[in-house]
């Protein structure tokens, strides 16, 4: 057996009936030649055969007594992987994109069941255009942005070539019981003083005092994070159970000219053209232009983590200037505070501070858990997650595009995902549809606000003539 983390956790504590979290993408594979379509079958074998790498994928919860601390992750003796990869249409049935779209909508509007291994495929045989669909999810408590992308990778090919692995036997070990829990969960009380000690020791940095650096830097995070609360917004009201994902691509070469053009980072671009966007839709929805607190998650992850499942990540929390006018000016604040923030003990700050909630008494993790995710702390999730710069095959079929989806707490409308793949970022739009319905506004608007980085003067500003007294005439440029 392994316990979930005190962050792991937290991800099930926050989950409701209409907040699911569970992280997902949504890929288009293209076929090749005349290579054999892929079937349920062939999709459900190869990802059962590679299990063996992704072991967790077999496991489900199994909760100890109340008051006792976090689940477990135990085998489930009746996995079977069937269950957990799903056609959405008859094989020979063609289906347009929207309504594919449609389908992962309703997909993802589901939550993942707790009494099974908390992943789910979904996969669509054929589009009108002659790809092929999926969508996979998996909950936020098994993987983080970035272990999801690692785990892609090991589930699907780097070879269109490559040869069908064949599953191997699998036994599952016992189930714990009850009384084995309670064991396990007492043995990981009395090691929670010690496994804390160690956790402060491991965070420090070299040369300075364990405890009160790491003080020091939560104390940080907490001032500059936590107490300084996000301004009210549209994007914040009360949430219901569907969901929609829309979907926006830009190429990654068009995003580092700009990075260069503004000595910044492809990050600061992406972020500004989120900001630009969000500015652009507010005008429209008659709503006043104010800031906006962006929580961007941040991968801790070593390289020796690389496939390891959970979460290891810290947060960012960046305003998003949406009241500056100007697109270069909205970016140079964004960079300032992204530059800021990396220079900063803040990240080690808010992973030190997460960790603190583990040894918490048990009836102050949910409430920590949820005001740390509640609206009063951040409007909106931007995540950006690198993936791989050369093509991933499903039995053959190479992925075109894949769009991420980050999960949404309640009292949030919209997350926006970004997911850099081969020659392009992939921005996941996913939102409430009916507390949200404008989100379908934000492609358009995200591509105006690239164009404006790129120097351009916003769409519908022309060049008006003025003409001062005694014949002289100007030209000047309207501003926004």
């Amino acid at each position: 057996m392994k316990r979930l983390t005190p962050l792991d956790g937290s991800f099930l504590r926050v989950e409701t009936s209409n907040a699911h979290m569970h992280v997902a993408w949504c890929g288009l594979f293209a076929m090749h030649g005349d290579r054999p379509r892929p079937t349920l079958e062939q999709v459900a074998d190869g990802i059962d055969a590679r299990l063996v790498f992704a072991p967790r994928f077999r496991q489900r919860l199994a909760f100890p007594p109340p008051g006792m601390g976090e689940p477990y992750w135990v085998d489930d003796p009746r996995f079977h992987v069937r269950a957990h990869v799903t056609r959405l249409a008859p094989e020979n049935q063609a289906v347009s994109h929207e309504r594919f779209m449609a389908m992962a909508g309703d997909a993802l509007s589901e939550p993942l069941l707790r009494d099974r291994p908390l992943w789910h495929l979904y996969f669509l045989p054929r589009l009108e255009d002659g790809k092929l669909g999926i969508v996979f999810k998996m909950h936020h408590a098994l993987v983080d942005g970035k272990s999801a992308v690692e785990l892609g990778l090991l589930l699907f090919d780097a070879d269109p070539d490559a040869q069908p692995m064949k599953p191997e036997e699998w036994k599952p070990a016992g189930p714990p019981g009850a009384l084995g829990l309670t064991l396990a969960s007492l043995r990981g009380a009395g090691e929670g003083t010690v496994s804390a000690a160690m956790r402060l020791t491991r965070l420090a940095r070299p040369g300075q005092d364990s405890a009160a650096s790491t003080v020091r830097r939560a104390a940080l995070a907490v001032d500059r994070d936590l107490l300084r609360f996000a301004p009210a917004s549209f994007l914040n009201a009360q949430l219901g159970p569907r969901r929609i994902l829309v979907c926006h691509r830009a190429r990654i070469d068009e995003l580092i000219r700009i990075k260069r053009m503004h000595d910044v980072t492809v990050n600061d671009v992406c972020l500004g053209a989120v900001t630009g966007a969000l500015r652009a839709l507010a005008l429209s929805c008659g709503e006043p232009v104010r800031p906006l607190k962006a929580m961007v998650p941040v991968s801790v992850r070593t390289d020796s983590e690389r496939t390891a499942l959970g979460n290891r990540i810290s947060f960012a929390f960046i305003e998003l200037p949406l009241e500056l006018a100007r697109a270069e000016s909205r970016l140079q604040r964004v960079h300032e505070q992204t530059a800021a923030f990396k220079s900063s003990d803040r990240p080690a700050g808010f992973e030190s501070l997460m960790g603190a909630l583990g040894y918490l008494p048990n009836a102050l993790k949910t409430p920590a858990a949820k005001l740390v995710g509640s609206k009063r702390v951040y409007n909106l999730t931007v995540s950006n997650i690198p993936g791989p710069r050369f093509p991933v095959y499903m039995s053959g079929a190479t992925l075109r595009e894949a769009y991420p989806v980050v999960p949404l707490a309640e009292g949030h409308t919209l997350s926006i995902g970004m997911f850099s793949y081969r020659d392009w970022m992939f921005f996941g739009l996913y939102a409430d549809p009916e507390a949200l319905p404008e989100v379908r506004r934000l492609p358009g608007a995200l591509e105006r606000a690239l164009w404006e980085l790129r120097g351009h003067r916003p769409h519908g500003v022309r060049r008006r003539r003025f003409r001062p007294k005694r014949g002289r005439v100007r030209h000047l440029a309207a501003v926004s």
